[in-house]
């Protein structure tokens, strides 16, 4: 770093490593720990704000600032998605759509009736809909309680994911 630039204040750093679950912005990646790196060059913009810095790996940094092989519309569409991310859904489903990546198409969820609420974006957004409602877990004494539902992702949910994992912007 240097000597002339002052250094990030720990309440930016936290927010920024926060805003990305303090793990890598890029979807594929999410490795820790992580570094924050300026999406424009600090040289240019002499300042550290929120909407310039973002949490990368140190593999992913080099790759952006030193090797220059990360367009900075990719970062840009990171930084961007992590802004609809956090602003709109729950952790439940943030960490949903990172796990979702590998999952075949019809894929069943099963999530506690409980905490159903948690999820409430992503079935008012038609991402997720309830798989079946006669398959569920049933505990408790004669005739139990209904305590598990069965999801999966809709037709768009599988979209938004797919858009996620490649860095496609999330609205249009």
């Amino acid at each position: 770093m240097p000597q002339d630039r002052p250094s990030i204040p720990a309440a930016l750093i936290r927010a920024v490593k926060e805003e990305a679950g303090y793990a890598c912005a890029i979807p594929a990646c999410r490795m820790t720990p992580v570094e924050i790196a300026h999406i424009e060059p600090w040289a240019k913009v002499q300042e550290h704000t929120f909407d310039n810095l973002i949490a990368l790996c140190p593999n992913h940094h080099a790759r952006y600032d030193v090797e220059n092989r990360i367009p900075r519309s990719s970062i840009l569409s990171y930084k961007a998605n992590l802004a609809l991310l956090n602003g709109r859904y729950s952790t439940l489903e943030r960490r949903l759509i990172e796990q979702a990546v590998g999952w075949p198409p019809n894929a069943e969820i099963p999530i506690h009736i409980g905490v159903r609420i948690l999820i409430s974006r992503f079935l008012d957004d038609g991402l997720l809909e309830e798989a079946d409602d006669l398959q569920y877990r049933i505990t408790g004494f004669e005739g139990g309680i209904k305590t598990t539902e069965l999801y999966r992702f809709t037709e768009k949910g599988r979209e938004f994911v797919r858009r996620w994992k490649d860095a496609e912007p999330l609205t249009d």
